[in-house]
């Protein structure tokens, strides 16, 4: 999926409110101005309602970008059946974990949905096989419980406790340490260990 970054379309128009403000002016007499039904109070009541735009949308600030951009994360992208997978691996991985833990869980399977190594949509990346014990036991048939669902829509809504992590495994219980002894460790919350 191709990310939209409305902040910087919204900024972007602004500057050339700006501009126009600055240079109209000098490029264009103020009879042709007038005449174009161009007033100066015209262009300044553009330039406030663009500023305006640019203070709501949260002007430029991308210090959350490190983590997940929220201009194309949302639950309105997946639908109600790949909720419910992701709730169910989720509940499946993470019971017993904090909220916390289960999203970040959730929020694993996203970074994979949008990471190009990865198939892109949820039962493709859940269903991939080798990926996840509890698709090979059964466990993911299991129905999730409330927290898990709420995990879901908050992990596909750009919450990422996981720091953008693409692999997670419980040292205590894992079956191929060395797969993710060669990996970046990211975070630890709980039993699971977060990795790129």
């Amino acid at each position: 999926m191709q990310r939209i970054h409305f902040k910087k379309i919204i900024i972007s128009l602004a500057l050339i409110m700006i501009l126009n403000a600055v240079f109209l002016p000098y490029i264009m007499p103020s009879a042709e101005l007038k005449a174009a039904s161009i007033e100066k109070e015209d262009i300044y009541t553009g330039l406030g309602l663009m500023f305006l735009l640019v203070v709501l949308s949260g002007g430029g600030d991308n210090k959350n970008e490190a983590v997940r951009s929220d201009d194309f994360h949302s639950y309105k992208n997946f639908s109600a059946d790949e909720i419910e997978i992701l709730a169910s691996i989720i509940n499946a991985e993470a019971r017993g974990e904090s909220y916390d833990g289960k999203v970040a869980v959730g929020a694993v399977i996203i970074n994979r949905v949008y990471h190009p190594s990865f198939p892109n949509s949820i039962r493709e990346v859940v269903y991939q096989s080798g990926q996840f014990t509890p698709v090979e036991n059964g466990m993911i048939n299991l129905s999730p419980d409330s927290d898990s669902f709420k995990a879901a829509y908050d992990a596909v809504s750009g919450l990422d406790p996981s720091q953008g992590s693409l692999y997670f495994y419980n040292p205590a219980k894992s079956r191929n340490p060395s797969f993710f002894a060669g990996r970046e460790k990211v975070v630890t919350i709980g039993n699971h260990v977060f990795l790129k």
